[in-house]
């Protein structure tokens, strides 16, 4: 299986980092080709400037960047997808990527009847992290808004199957906590 990970977090000793290390290895492990895109050591642009309009509804060139993280993503059979939830939602820097990356034409299609997702038959694993408990998302009905956004109303609208992991408390909580989400990872 071609296994890419896309994870963004500026802290390369963060928990965000640990996770797509442990994924990197088990995967690997298992026989898998293994790909990372690091978005804050890319230094990618995350700004949707007029290029990639242009390129999505107008004909013109794909920008060399957009072109490159496609390539990788074609390539791919299985997404990881590693973030923290800042704010209540995913970094801007992972906004950016999914805006110029997961493009029209190339993730989903608009047609006479409704939006198609382009890439069917890939799969995808997102890890989210949170400081606060898990407990207290779960109640606020945060997990459920969260998992609308990334599962229905990106991968899944682009035709890839999701799953979603929560790791709450993740700043605040033991090491013994943190120990145990890495352990708990396929």
């Amino acid at each position: 299986m071609k296994h890419l990970i896309i994870y963004s977090h500026l802290n390369p000793a963060s928990f965000t980092k640990a996770i797509v290390d442990v994924v990197a290895q088990k995967a690997t492990a298992q026989g898998e080709e293994v790909r990372i895109i690091d978005l804050y050591s890319d230094k990618f642009n995350p700004v949707l400037e007029m290029p990639d309009i242009e390129f999505m509804f107008m004909g013109k060139e794909i920008p060399n960047d957009v072109a490159h993280y496609q390539e990788m993503i074609t390539w791919a059979d299985h997404l990881t997808i590693v973030y923290p939830m800042w704010w209540a939602q995913m970094p801007a820097m992972l906004k950016g990527f999914i805006d110029r990356v997961f493009s029209h034409g190339f993730a989903f299609q608009i047609t006479e009847n409704g939006p198609v997702g382009l890439l069917k038959g890939k799969t995808a694993q997102v890890y989210m992290n949170t400081n606060h408990p898990s407990e207290y998302y779960a109640e606020t009905l945060m997990h459920k808004a969260q998992l609308r956004v990334i599962e229905q109303g990106v991968f899944e609208f682009c035709g890839i199957q999701t799953e979603t992991t929560f790791f709450g408390n993740v700043i605040s909580g033991t090491d013994e906590l943190r120990k145990s989400y890495l352990e708990s990872i396929k």
